[in-house]
């Protein structure tokens, strides 16, 4: 029995919860809107009996009809000629909305009817109407309310200028440029309102802030389904926006805030990882990094093949994001950013589609130039995931990449020796690692192989022609020490191209526009005594 009363106490409560829920999104704006109507005509009247009062109610006589039977018609049907533009209004309005809606997103209908303009001007038409019956129906011919009847004309024909001004406004508020704005500005209040301790719910503050990210995601998909790459690059910006913001106030956040609430695993974006990813993801602090890069790792998925621009246009925000985790110090970001840099390269080798995988070790490169003036020792990793990748694609038949590797890591190792970091020797070895025997890949594809091998030795090289303009015989020798191993004939092959190169721009549209085997001549010069080492050493042998 008294199990029995527990669970109906329970089941009672949960009903009024539910009731106040259900009843909470229309009990205020009805209360709202009746108590201002209200205030609105009791103000009026009040106004007016002091102008009786006063004797000064005749001045009214110069604007209205003295008949209150006329003045009492007139104000009724521009009463209703009010709610007839209203129901024009919200008609017009809502299949606009809803149109938007259907191509976007669903929360567009969100973010309209929460919007504070939308909300005024449909209000003021409310107001207005409900004003205007009031004061309709209790004139009377002893006391004529003019002042109330004067107001209540100026909101009448305030509502009706206002109609294109709102049309106008609709139009721009349901261009994406401006509800992207919208949603992003809205993302960074509830970022300030959380570090100024307005909002204490954080659970609230990040369920609100991870709806808006999805927000601008499902545009971004939704775009890239339909073709529309302008609409796909601005999300893409929005989103990198919102991080880079969410970056430059992280070290500001209670701590509390990076603690996984249980919310997160009923996330598509969180749902299928292991118990452990979410514990790394809570100790690195990076649920927010992750949440924005899986959904543009979806968009560059999603956008490879059909809309390039727009994969480049992932790429391109990837870099600046990284570039602000560097320069924030930021390691979680960072390790975000190059595990998902590493997953572009991976699924560029999976789909055998070599241009995103050239794309990305770009944009990757460009990370790495940027780290080696901030933490050089971070660019090993950079290396080490140029080389295995480089080498998967050689292994996978995906051509072009493990040169493509060979010849960034080779930009990088030149910065690095620019720069004096103290692991320049570290990342040549690292460089002179990036070729695999070709014995090892003996059988189908050998000469597709070799080729790419033969483009990693061309980039290595370079650096050593690079050394040498620099005075730096030493570091030329140990790249000339681990060449010794490849036959004479591979050799005049490398020096035959590199001399024959003589056209710096690639004779193709690339997004790199440059020629890998392109050396300037003052480095080609510098070169003949490199390979004049293995002249000297071919002569020793015989």
């Amino acid at each position: 029995m008294i199990f029995l009363l527990k669970l109906y106490l329970d089941l009672m409560k949960k009903n009024v919860v539910t009731a106040q829920i259900n009843a909470s999104p229309w009990i205020k704006p009805l209360l709202l809107i009746i108590g201002f109507s209200f205030t609105v005509y009791f103000i009026n009247r009040w106004i007016d009996s002091l102008l009786v009062q006063a004797n000064l109610e005749s001045v009214f006589y110069f604007f209205f009809n003295k008949d209150v039977g006329t003045l009492t018609n007139t104000l009724g049907g521009l009463g209703e000629l009010v709610t007839s533009i209203l129901g024009i209004e919200i008609t017009v309005v809502a299949i606009i909305v809803q149109l938007a809606a259907n191509k976007y997103s669903s929360k567009i209908m969100d973010l309209f009817v929460t919007d504070k303009t939308n909300i005024s001007v449909i209000g003021l038409f409310i107001i207005t109407g409900v004003n205007t019956i009031l004061v309709t129906n209790t004139i009377r011919s002893d006391f004529v309310t003019l002042y109330s009847v004067g107001f209540n004309l100026l909101l009448i024909i305030f509502s009706l200028v206002i109609v294109l001004p709102h049309f106008n406004y609709v139009f721009n508020f349901l261009r994406p440029n401006n509800f992207l704005s919208y949603v992003q500005i809205r993302s960074i209040k509830i970022i300030d309102a959380v570090i100024s301790g307005k909002e204490t719910d954080l659970i609230k503050a990040k369920d609100e802030l991870t709806q808006n990210i999805n927000f601008v995601g499902d545009i971004a998909l939704n775009s890239v389904y339909q073709g529309d790459r302008a609409v796909t690059l601005l999300c893409i910006n929005t989103l990198r926006e919102i991080i880079e913001e969410y970056l430059g106030r992280k070290s500001q956040l209670p701590e509390a805030w990076f603690k996984l609430s249980g919310k997160e695993y009923f996330d598509p974006d969180f749902s299928s990882y292991s118990q452990y990813v979410m514990n790394q993801i809570e100790e690195q602090k990076v649920l927010i990094e992750r949440k924005i890069f899986g959904l543009l790792e979806l968009v560059f998925n999603n956008s490879r093949l059909t809309l390039r621009d727009v994969a480049s246009g992932v790429l391109l925000n990837s870099e600046l994001i990284a570039i602000k985790a560097i320069h924030i110090k930021d390691k979680g970001a960072l390790t975000c950013a190059f595990q998902y840099f590493n997953s572009y390269l991976r699924i560029s080798i999976r789909e055998k589609d070599p241009r995103s995988a050239f794309n990305t070790l770009e944009h990757y490169r460009i990370v790495g130039e940027e780290l080696l003036i901030e933490n050089p020792i971070d660019v090993e990793k950079v290396a080490f995931y140029f080389r295995y990748y480089g080498q998967e694609a050689n292994k996978n038949q995906v051509l072009f990449i493990l040169e493509t590797a060979a010849h960034d890591l080779c930009r990088l190792n030149e910065i690095a020796y620019d720069l004096k970091v103290p692991n320049y020797k570290t990342l040549l070895m690292q460089f002179l690692q990036l070729d695999e025997p070709i014995e090892e890949s003996k059988g189908k594809g050998l000469d597709t192989k070799e080729i790419s091998l033969i483009g990693v030795r061309i980039a290595q090289v370079k650096l050593a022609g690079y050394y040498l303009l620099k005075g730096e015989k030493e570091l030329a020798r140990i790249i000339y020490q681990d060449m010794t191993v490849e036959p004479m004939s591979r050799i005049e092959k490398i020096k035959d191209i590199i001399f024959n190169t003589t056209n710096e721009e690639f004779w193709e549209i690339t997004p790199r526009g440059i020629n890998f085997y392109y050396v300037p001549p003052e480095r080609r010069e510098a070169l003949r005594e490199f390979f004049s080492w293995f002249e000297e050493n071919k002569i020793k042998n015989i």
